[in-house]
C-alpha cells in the first residue's frame, strides 16, 4: 500500500483540547492503553519525543497516529503537544493512513481482523468505482484511479497488508472471525485464545471444521467402554470439561432427533454444541455461566419449569472435591463429604421430578483416590453413591458405562506413582437410568 499523503510536514505545537481521536482507529484497535510498555512514565519524565500525526477537520484536528501519546498528554495535563500536520481530505484516505501508521504495531487477532474488515470495504468501494469507470468509458475524461489502487482484490493482498501470512491462512482466519461475529460461543472462545497467543489460526479453523463429526459418518461404538479423547471443537475452555463423544453416544442411544436435553451443570457448554450437531434441543444451566447460551441457575433450587418434561438430563458434576479451587463461584465442589452425599440425593429427586415418564438421566462420576478421603479409606466410589441416590429416587437402572479419564496425569505424576507404589485413578462411570412410565 503506497502513501496517499505527503511524506513531509512541518512540526507544530497544537493544543490538546483541539485534537480529537480518530473513530476508525478506536473501533479497530480499541481505547489506548497508556500504562502499557511504560509509555506514561516516559512522557512524564521526557515529554512527547515522537510527534503525533494529525489532519485538519472542520472543528479542529484529528489524530492519524499517536492516540496513546495523546491519552498520556491528557492524563498528565499537558496543554499542547508536538504534531505533524498531514493533508488527508477524504475519509477513505484517512482510514488507509491509520492502517498504514499501525502497520508495524504488535496486534491481536481481533485488531488484525478489524483491519481486514476495513480493507475489504475500502477495496470493494474501489472495485465499484472501477466498474462505474468501465461503464462510462465513452466519457471524455476517465475516472482517476488513486495512486495506491491495484486492479482486483485478492485475499493474498489483504493478508499481506494486515500481517496474516498468505491467502490460505487468511481464509481460515476469516472463517473463524465470521463465526465469532455471528455469536458462536466456540468461535468467540477461539478468538480470545488467538488474542492471547495460546491457539493458532490453523487449530482454530480445524476445530471449526470438525463440528460435523457426529452427523455425517458418525459410527457409534457398540461397547460399554467409551474411552474417548477431548475435542476442543466442542465447548469452551472450562475446568473439568469432558470428551464430547461421551455426550454424543449418550444422545445416540437414549434420545431421538428433536428431543429435549437438559444439562444443569453445563460448564463450558459441550452438551449444547453436541446437541446442536446431532439435532437435539438443549437447555443448559450453570451456577456461574461462561457463555451466553448457558443460563444462570443453581440446580439446588430445582430445575426451571421450562426444563420439565424433558427427554434426557445429562449431568457431569464436579466429583466432590477433586477439582476444588478451580471454580471461583460457590457450589458443591469443595463441600464436605456429608454435604456431597446429600447433594446427590437431592439432585436425584430434582431430576426425577423434571423428566418425562420414560425419560433418562445420565450421571457421569469418577472415583476419588488422591485426597480428601475419609479416615481409613483408600478411595471414594462416587459412582456407587450416585447409583444409590438414583435408585432411592425411583429410577430404573439401564446401563453403567466405563468412561476412563484420558490424559489426566503428567509424566512426572506417573513416575512418582511408580516409585511410591501407588495407582493413579482413571475410573469414571456413566450411570444411565430411566424414569418409569407409570408411578
Amino acid at each position: 500500500m503506497t502513501s496517499t499523503f505527503a511524506p513531509d510536514a512541518a512540526i507544530d505545537c497544537i493544543y490538546t483540547r483541539l485534537i480529537s481521536e480518530n473513530d476508525f482507529s478506536i473501533e479497530t484497535y480499541g481505547e489506548p492503553e497508556v500504562e502499557r510498555d511504560g509509555l506514561l512514565d516516559s512522557v512524564r519524565a521526557n515529554g512527547i519525543l515522537v510527534p503525533l500525526v494529525v489532519t485538519a477537520r472542520a472543528t479542529g484536528w484529528e489524530v492519524l497516529s499517536g492516540h496513546r501519546r495523546l491519552a498520556c498528554a491528557r492524563r498528565l495535563g499537558l496543554v499542547e503537544v508536538p504534531c505533524q500536520v498531514r493533508d488527508v481530505p477524504s475519509n477513505a484516505a484517512r482510514r488507509l493512513a491509520v492502517l498504514e501508521y499501525n502497520r508495524q504495531r504488535r496486534k491481536t487477532f481481533r485488531q488484525m481482523m478489524r483491519e481486514a474488515d476495513a480493507l475489504e470495504g475500502l477495496l470493494a468501494d474501489r472495485a465499484k468505482r472501477r466498474q462505474r469507470a468501465a461503464l462510462n468509458q465513452f466519457r471524455d475524461e476517465a475516472v482517476r484511479r488513486e495512486p495506491d489502487e491495484r486492479p482486483g482484490r485478492t485475499d493474498a493482498s489483504i493478508a499481506r497488508m494486515v500481517g496474516l501470512g498468505g491467502k490460505d491462512q487468511y481464509r481460515q482466519a476469516r472463517a473463524v472471525w465470521k463465526a465469532a461475529q455471528s455469536g458462536d460461543a466456540r468461535a468467540l472462545a477461539a478468538v480470545a485464545q488467538l488474542d492471547d497467543g495460546t491457539k493458532t489460526i490453523h487449530a482454530a479453523h480445524k476445530d471449526l471444521r470438525r463440528r460435523d463429526r457426529f452427523t455425517a459418518g458418525f459410527h457409534p461404538t457398540p461397547y460399554d467402554v467409551w474411552a474417548f479423547r477431548h475435542d476442543r471443537a466442542f465447548g469452551v475452555p472450562h475446568p473439568g470439561s469432558i470428551p464430547p463423544a461421551i455426550i454424543a453416544h449418550t444422545l445416540h442411544y437414549y434420545t431421538q432427533e428433536g428431543d429435549l436435553v437438559v444439562d444443569p451443570m453445563a460448564g463450558g457448554g459441550t452438551t449444547i454444541d453436541v446437541c446442536e450437531a446431532m439435532g437435539r434441543r438443549c437447555l443448559a444451566y450453570d451456577i456461574a455461566p461462561v457463555r451466553s447460551d448457558v443460563r444462570p441457575h443453581d440446580v439446588n433450587k430445582g430445575l426451571p419449569l421450562e426444563a420439565h418434561g424433558c427427554d434426557l438430563i445429562f449431568a457431569d458434576p464436579p466429583y466432590h472435591t477433586m477439582l476444588a479451587g478451580k471454580w471461583d463461584a460457590p457450589g458443591v465442589a469443595g463441600s464436605s463429604f456429608y454435604a456431597w452425599r446429600e447433594f446427590l440425593r437431592s439432585f436425584a429427586l430434582i431430576v426425577y421430578a423434571a423428566l418425562r415418564p420414560g425419560g433418562h438421566v445420565a450421571l457421569l462420576l469418577a472415583n476419588q483416590t488422591e485426597r480428601d478421603l475419609p479416615p481409613g479409606s483408600a478411595y471414594l466410589d462416587h459412582a456407587f453413591l450416585g447409583y444409590a441416590a438414583l435408585l432411592e429416587a425411583g429410577f430404573v437402572p439401564q446401563r453403567r458405562i466405563s468412561c476412563p479419564m484420558q490424559g489426566a496425569y503428567l509424566p512426572q505424576h506417573v513416575r512418582r506413582a511408580r516409585a511410591e507404589g501407588r495407582m493413579l485413578g482413571q475410573v469414571r462411570d456413566l450411570l444411565v437410568m430411566r424414569k418409569p412410565e407409570t408411578t
